[in-house]
């Protein structure tokens, strides 16, 4: 990882949108020139994150499913910030939809075709190993090429053989839990996932 220097990282900062933040500070910035950056803070000093961290696992993960023909973001560079500390991702974004942007602007789409896609996709995941704890419609990407993909891919495993049937179903059950997303579902669409938590 490289150092990113305060005086660079400031220089990024003036011309960039903040698109998600918490009382730590920034975590997600869109540049001036469309790429983004990821910033991983330290939890504690004693965390595996200190041997690990986040951004080397977003970068790590990325590669895996690259490789794997899922389609995600691309990771230009990884960085260390040291005041304060963040470990940080500069890549370039997945373009497309999330499923939840879809959802909640009403796109005009086959909500049974997709459904079954989507259930396809995940079925596809777990077969490949890709046990993805923050699997959820903000998460899942519907590219121009109408393909499904993967961001915020820190959170994620890549495990090299097939998931059980326990991480299976708890991944479903990740999926399931964001209520808001699933409102505006139907039934029969919904009940896809439901029988396999």
């Amino acid at each position: 990882m490289q150092l990113l220097s305060r005086e660079k990282y400031d220089r990024w900062r003036a011309g960039a949108q903040v698109l998600e933040q918490d009382a730590y500070g920034e975590k997600v910035l869109r540049l001036a020139d469309g790429t983004f950056l990821k910033l991983f803070r330290r939890k504690s000093w004693l965390s595996k994150t200190a041997f690990y961290p986040p951004a080397k696992r977003f970068a790590d993960n990325a590669d895996a499913l690259q490789k794997l023909g899922i389609p995600c973001p691309e990771v230009i560079q990884l960085y260390r910030l040291s005041e304060p500390y963040r470990s940080v991702v500069h890549y370039h974004p997945l373009e497309g939809k999330t499923l939840r942007q879809l959802l909640h602007e009403q796109s005009a789409f086959d909500e049974r075709e997709l459904f079954a896609r989507l259930d396809d996709f995940i079925t596809h995941l777990h077969d490949c190993g890709v046990y993805f704890r923050s699997l959820h419609m903000g998460n899942i990407v519907l590219t121009p090429d109408d393909r499904f993909g993967l961001i915020d891919i820190s959170d994620m495993r890549c495990l090299g053989r097939p998931l059980s049937r326990q991480m299976r179903k708890r991944n479903y059950r990740h999926l399931l839990r964001y209520e808001s997303d699933w409102q505006k579902v139907s039934p029969q669409a919904t009940a896809l996932f439901t029988t396999r938590r």
